[in-house]
């Protein structure tokens, strides 16, 4: 399986834990307008959120839609604790969970719909302020046939008297390992994966399973305060088994360059760390820049862009490896396709005919891909020794290194321009 893919896992509800028993039996039932004695159409059941760590501006809430009438849609929700409020699902994609907006949600009639992690769920973007234990934010529901019913999210526990940063991390990736000691608080991570291997200080760190298993008595042993979840890379199984141990979590995914340097600045918001997130931040964006102003107007190249051989792998157009390709000069031959990752066919990649084959594994893995090139009627790119390999930590990590993967992509493909003037 190559490196950029996540094992299949099944997505799977959870349930508020038991804790919030107290909190759902104070949860309001919405009533509509209607007269006096009317019962309402729609009444809202076991709203509730969790606490968010400091300096981050999501929040997620649940709750149980039941409706006492005809067929309804909902179609909007607000709170002043928000900038937006959208209504998202989580699905499984390839193997790998994905969060979707809705536009509206539909409530059958006589029927309940529920939102739960793992789920359809709430999501409440630009906090005015983090979600705090013990607190109850007001949220309005948008029906359309009922019209606004207004509820609150309960947030178990009791108030906190001030939010700390987090003091023991837990990072679930290799990548979200090296963005911590970027940000400035590697030294507070106590726990993280197998396959977290930089900075060398990381390898010190205690291991709790890799990405098809975690061993959940030695992640709850760590005591944890904050752990650090990929968003739409951990498998659905990893995620269900962090809300069933109640933990708090931050889940960040980076689509583009650009996302790289702006989580390092959240991470160093969250953990305080501010004075170190941001300049290694800024020095990221500065690094990239600079590519794009020295690579701009050159020849462009046509690339395929291998990541695994058998079956052979590749990227499409919303990978981060294309927005690479383009600082670079370069030219993904499939940016038409949609998937981030999917297998192709040499017959595919013979009709593209490249100008170079980039191949993104180690050097074992880069020596073997090679060979099987040659094992039939060279491709354009094998004829005229244009192929060259990537090291995949710095380019499919999306990590602070990823710098330096776009600069070593960047000259690679320069190597090949200079060696097409020769002939």
């Amino acid at each position: 399986m190559p490196r950029c893919c996540a094992s299949s896992r099944r997505p799977r509800a959870v349930r508020p834990a038991p804790r919030l028993a107290a909190a759902a039996a104070l949860a309001l039932r919405a009533r509509l307008a209607l007269g006096a004695g009317a019962a309402p159409a729609i009444t809202i059941e076991h709203p509730w959120a969790r606490p968010t760590p400091p300096g981050v501006s999501v929040g997620a809430g649940y709750l149980e839609i039941v409706n006492g009438g005809d067929a309804d849609r909902l179609v909007a929700a607000r709170s002043p604790r928000a900038a937006r409020v959208e209504f998202h699902e989580t699905t499984l994609e390839q193997g790998i969970a994905r969060m979707a907006e809705l536009r509206e949600v539909p409530v059958p009639a006589g029927g309940r719909v529920r939102f739960s992690p793992g789920g359809l769920h709430l999501m409440l973007f630009g906090l005015t302020a983090p979600l705090a234990a013990g607190e109850r934010v007001p949220l309005t529901l948008v029906f359309a046939r009922a019209g606004p019913v207004e509820t609150e999210l309960v947030l178990p526990g009791a108030p906190a008297a001030a939010a700390r940063p987090p003091a023991r991390i837990v990072t679930l990736a290799p990548h979200l390992t090296e963005l911590v000691y970027a940000a400035g608080a590697g030294e507070r991570l106590v726990g993280t994966l197998d396959t977290s291997d930089y900075p060398p200080a990381a390898r010190q760190v205690p291991r709790i399973g890799d990405v098809t298993h975690i061993d959940a008595e030695r992640l709850l042993a760590l005591k944890p305060d904050l752990v650090l979840v990929w968003g739409d890379g951990s498998p659905a199984e990893q995620q269900a088994l962090l809300k069933r141990l109640g933990l708090p979590t931050l889940s960040l995914e980076q689509h583009h360059l650009a996302d790289v340097a702006a989580t390092i600045e959240q991470l160093g918001r969250v953990f305080g760390t501010e004075a170190v997130a941001g300049p290694a931040a800024a020095k990221l964006r500065a690094e990239v820049a600079a590519l794009a102003a020295t690579y701009r107007g050159q020849r462009r190249l046509k690339v395929f862009y291998e990541v695994w051989s058998t079956p052979l792998y590749t990227l499409g157009g919303h990978h981060v490896a294309s927005e690479m390709l383009e600082l670079c000069g370069g030219e993904n031959v499939f940016a038409d396709q949609p998937q981030a990752a999917f297998m192709v066919e040499e017959e595919a990649v013979y009709a593209r005919d490249p100008d170079a084959i980039a191949l993104a594994g180690t050097a074992e893995e880069a020596a073997e891909w090679r060979a099987r090139w040659g094992t039939r009627a060279p491709l354009r790119a094998v004829r005229d020794g244009a192929v060259f390999v990537l090291d995949p930590d710095l380019v499919n990590r999306m990590g602070p290194r990823i710098g330096a993967g776009t600069r070593a992509l960047c000259e690679r493909l320069a190597e090949v321009r200079a060696r097409a003037l020769r002939r």
